[in-house]
């Protein structure tokens, strides 16, 4: 490959400025009972990458490299879309495709140079492959190990029950029966610490 093809090392300092603004999107969820810091979506998508490179690998009918490719552009589109929390109100759920259409539009126009990156934001979001269909899924139970380990605080914040999560996850995650496994096995533990939800009225 010439020189001229390689991107300078100005687009290489834009790409680290693209990435700041993901490093500053909050998420609800809370590391820990006692701490006020809320996770990144950098944070997050890391997070979600090691975790699918871990369990992937016991898996030989995925592919592994698209599986932590997957998950770590999973979120990007939220770079202009913002964060939409799965509890969140109806009106901004309702507006969630639209602004991220228009946030991988603005992607795509942003990074022609970077062609990989946006289709395999397109590929991953069409969920029509087994990979795709595992990063969706174990995205989908990740938030609620972090706050596990932060002892249920988002979920006595929100006021969410167990009940509301099962209601809110249990479909999704079925689309993929490696991580549908992990989700059933999740439930069954959350059964026993009652204190991490809100007290019934």
């Amino acid at each position: 490959m010439s020189d001229v093809k390689k991107p300078k090392l100005s687009r290489l300092i834009e790409l680290q400025s693209f990435l700041h603004n993901f490093h500053h999107i909050e998420r609800v969820v809370h590391f820990s009972k006692s701490s006020d810091r809320r996770e990144t979506d950098t944070e997050h998508s890391y997070s979600l990458a090691i975790s699918a490179w871990f369990i992937a690998q016991y898996f030989p009918e995925l592919d592994l490299n698209l599986c932590i490719r997957y998950a770590l552009v999973h979120d990007l589109v939220e770079i202009y879309a913002g964060d939409t929390y799965v509890f969140a109100e109806k009106e901004l759920l309702n507006s969630k495709k639209q602004r991220e259409h228009e946030a991988i539009e603005r992607i795509k126009k942003d990074w022609p140079d970077f062609k990989s990156l946006t289709t395999d934001i397109q590929e991953y979001e069409k969920l029509d492959s087994p990979d795709s269909c595992f990063v969706y899924a174990l995205d989908k139970i990740m938030p609620n190990l972090v706050i596990f380990l932060g002892e249920g605080r988002t979920w006595q914040e929100y006021n969410i029950s167990l009940q509301d999560l099962k209601k809110a996850k249990e479909e999704k995650v079925k689309k993929s029966p490696q991580i549908y496994h992990y989700y059933q096995a999740m439930m069954n533990m959350l059964e026993d610490f009652p204190e991490y939800f809100p007290k019934k009225p």
